[in-house]
């Protein structure tokens, strides 16, 4: 006997979100294409992307259950308006204008930058244990886990991912350098069944994500 295994709303949504990355290239706003009139900061900005190919283009992970990447996609630098990196740059240029003691210079590398469509829990339901966390805690690590679940994320329904990892390095106007580490997870719970809706977390999601950069560097 052959039984057919009906193919779930979320396999279909990311099926078709892989597909309109190829063909139509839906995008996500993350910040408004309005320039900075008015926004005047003399701190010096620079932003080095050391990102690895992974995270720079929309790739579908892939439909094999059992692999690592199942159920996952990552949202490529084209999804988003304006791109992630300029996005960054930009709301840079805006903080620093408003900062009451503004550094001489920033600048950030950025090492990973990655925004995911993540709904490898949910069609992994009926393949897991009961919690349906097991396998996918060992692809994401304790680390992030621990993170998600500080922002109440249920890892057994699609969620947004977006995680950056940067160095930077702030130098002040007497000569003196203040480096350090970046690391952001941000994370929110979407419903597969509301397409517009789901867009907009995507959006919100990586703009939490660059508000924490910033909130960092401020420090």
């Amino acid at each position: 006997i052959v039984m057919a295994h009906p193919i779930s709303a979320v396999c279909l949504a990311l099926i078709s979100l892989a597909l309109g990355a190829c063909v139509a290239k839906p995008t996500y706003i993350i910040d408004s294409e309005a320039p900075l009139r008015g926004t005047v900061s003399d701190t010096a900005i620079a932003v080095i992307d050391k990102r690895p190919a992974k995270d720079r283009k929309s790739s579908f992970g892939s439909l094999l259950i059992t692999s690592d990447s199942y159920g996952i996609l990552t949202l490529g630098d084209e999804r988003f308006v304006p791109a992630p990196l300029a996005a960054l740059t930009q709301r840079l240029q805006r903080a620093t204008a408003t900062w009451p003691s503004r550094p001489q210079s920033i600048t950030v590398t950025v090492n990973r930058f990655n925004t995911q469509n993540n709904a490898q829990a949910a069609m992994r339901h009926g393949a897991m244990s009961t919690t349906g966390l097991t396998s996918l805690g060992m692809d994401l690590g304790e680390l992030m886990l621990g993170k998600m679940r500080e922002q109440n994320v249920d890892m057994r329904k699609p969620f947004v991912l977006c995680i950056i990892e940067a160095s930077a390095e702030s130098r002040s106007r007497d000569g003196r350098s203040e480096p350090r580490k970046i690391s952001v997870i941000k994370a929110q719970n979407y419903d597969e069944n509301a397409g517009e809706g789901q867009g907009k977390i995507i959006a919100v999601t990586v703009a939490s994500a660059l508000d924490a950069v910033i909130t960092a560097l401020a420090k």
